[in-house]
This record gives structure tokens, sequence and C-alpha cells, in this order.
């Protein structure tokens, strides 16, 4: 079961392991998609984080954990299938109330959209 801290931190690095695909790619297929995903999951998270901070204790003790290099298509597809797996299977655990989990499909919702892009040709 993870925290809030973690859960948040995990969000946080697929903000900049998105930007390494993004720059790393050699497919603008895949280059559009993360491109679009790291636009917009800095502003869920920071409102998922401002509004959450609001009802309790700021979030503290971040963690990263190694990048990973782009490869091909398949360790993108990889990559954001398990953080889609991540959230889902975290959520609930993490976060309890209906706005939090509104914030936290919004999240979901982004994930699945990139992953529908990543399998287009």
């Amino acid at each position: 079961m993870a925290t809030p801290v973690e859960f948040i931190s995990i969000l946080h690095q697929s903000h900049t392991q998105a930007k390494v695909f993004h720059h790393q790619t050699d497919s603008f297929s895949v280059h559009k998609a993360v491109g679009e995903y790291y636009e917009e999951i800095v502003e869920l998270v920071d409102g998922l984080v401002e509004s959450t901070e609001g009802i309790g204790p700021r979030l503290v003790g971040y963690t990263t954990k190694p990048l990973v290099d782009y490869t091909d298509v398949e360790i993108v597809k990889t990559y954001f299938k398990g953080l889609y797996d991540y959230v889902q299977r975290e959520r609930t655990s993490v976060f309890q109330t209906t706005w939090q989990q509104n914030q936290i499909d919004n999240i979901a919702e982004l994930i699945a959209e990139t992953l529908f892009q990543l399998s287009l040709k």
C-alpha cells in the first residue's frame, strides 16, 4: 500500500520520464503522445497535491527512481501501462474522498489516452 507522498512521487516522476522519452525517440507519434502527456500531467498533479494539502499536512519526503532510456515504442507502452496499473491499484488506499478520486480519474484518463496514442502507427 502506497503513501500519499509515494503516490505523488510516482506521478511527478512520470513527467520527467515522459520528457526523456520525448527527447530520445525518433518516432513522431511517440514524440507527440508523450509530449502531450508531460504538458498536461503537471497541472493535474499540482491540483491533487494542493487540494490534498489544503485539508491535511504538507507532503514531504518525495523520492525518485532511475529514469529509463528510450529504446523503442514498446518500452514506452510498457512504462505507461505499468503507470496506469499502479494508479488504479493504489488510488483508493491512498486517497479516500470523492473529489480526490475525481482528480485521479483525470490522471488515469490522461494515461489511458496516452496509451491509445501510442497504439497508433
